[in-house]
């Protein structure tokens, strides 16, 4: 789900309404040193024929912030999968520098009496804390020694093992629910929200008609914060149709277990404009930090309100700011993101 950005939108004028058909091409405009209010036209190709529109936002107090929480699925099958994960911290936060991030983690056992979580967030190790920051002293140690669930561990051999029902959805569900009670150090106001599932199985493990869905999710985040932040969902998981996957990670579970495809989870990847990963790679380095590029795309962006043609868009930073920018969809990102404070004004024309 995608919510109008955190920024303000102060005008957003569609001159002419429509439907808008998607041309993917990107703009950019490697150097942004024009004064936004001289009317000069701003650099970015000659532009295509067109309906014209104009986009202006001001950059709110939360720029560059972020809160990732990752929802580990901790069932007796995921002991080599946390392990690949624990010594990725640094690709996880390769694309983060200079954004003000907080990461916190949950379990996808929501309800089994030992181990349920019920969307609650977990104390790193060897701190009192819930959640990592840029200035976390050793916190890729930290990350390493709590992804690996203790609980997961050699569970079946004691016959005390979280629940097999994984359930990352209702995870999500009921995290945000205590956004402010037992979450409250995680999650701050006005700031997106990412969350990244690790898991081998689906909504209770094949997502039955009675399982969370993703339209739900989506619905339920919407009621809870409006447009006041916007959603994300990454996933390493068995990818639809990944057969090869799909029987690997069956065989690798404890006697008599099966693997799923996580489609509720690609589902809301898919409508919030996410991703989804192989929990099969070999190695996870590529993936996480794919997944942390996604995130830096996310918090760096602005939604116009139609999808520009390509090489339309014109850009003025009001105070002038040295960032390029380039187009996806409808979303116009900037590395870096400009300041709180600074006015944009776009123009562009859609079809």
């Amino acid at each position: 789900m995608q919510n109008s950005k955190r920024a303000v939108l102060l005008v957003s004028a569609l001159l002419v309404t429509g439907f808008f058909s998607v041309r993917c091409a990107p703009a950019k405009w490697a150097e942004q040193n024009v004064d936004g209010n001289s009317g000069q036209q701003l650099p970015g190709g000659g532009g295509q024929a067109g309906k014209p529109a104009a986009d202006t936002f001001v950059q709110d107090s939360n720029a560059n912030k972020v809160d990732i929480l990752i929802i580990n699925d901790n069932s007796a099958s995921m002991d080599e999968e946390q392990q690949k994960m624990s010594t990725r911290f640094n690709s996880f936060v390769s694309d983060l520098k200079g954004l003000d991030y907080r990461i916190a983690m949950t379990t996808t056992d929501i309800d089994s009496p030992k181990y349920g979580l019920s969307g609650r967030i977990v104390t790193w190790a060897d701190t009192a804390a819930k959640v990592l920051t840029p200035s976390t002293p050793n916190a890729e140690a930290k990350f390493k020694k709590t992804i690996v669930r203790t609980e997961t561990i050699g569970c079946t051999l004691r016959d005390d093992c979280p629940s097999k029902d994984e359930q990352p959805l209702k995870a999500i569900e009921l995290a945000v629910d205590q956004s402010k009670t037992a979450n409250k150090e995680f999650f701050r106001e006005g700031v997106d929200f990412v969350a990244v599932v690790l898991s081998d199985e689906d909504e209770l493990s094949t997502a039955p008609s009675n399982a969370t869905t993703a339209a739900y999710v989506v619905d339920h985040f919407k009621n809870l914060f409006g447009d006041t932040k916007r959603f994300a969902v990454h996933g390493l998981i068995v990818v639809p149709n990944d057969k090869v996957c799909l029987r690997a990670q069956s065989l690798q579970g404890p006697e008599g277990s099966k693997a799923a495809y996580g489609t509720r989870v690609a589902s809301l990847a898919g409508l919030t404009k996410g991703s989804v990963n192989s929990i099969c790679d070999a190695d996870y380095a590529k993936d996480l930090a794919s997944i942390s590029s996604e995130v830096r795309k996310l918090v760096s962006s602005f939604e116009l309100r139609g999808t520009p043609v390509t090489d339309s868009v014109r850009v003025a930073l009001t105070p002038t700011f040295q960032t390029t920018w380039t187009t996806e969809g409808n979303r116009l990102i900037f590395t870096p993101a400009p300041p709180a404070g600074t006015k944009i004004e776009v123009t562009y024309s859609y079809e």
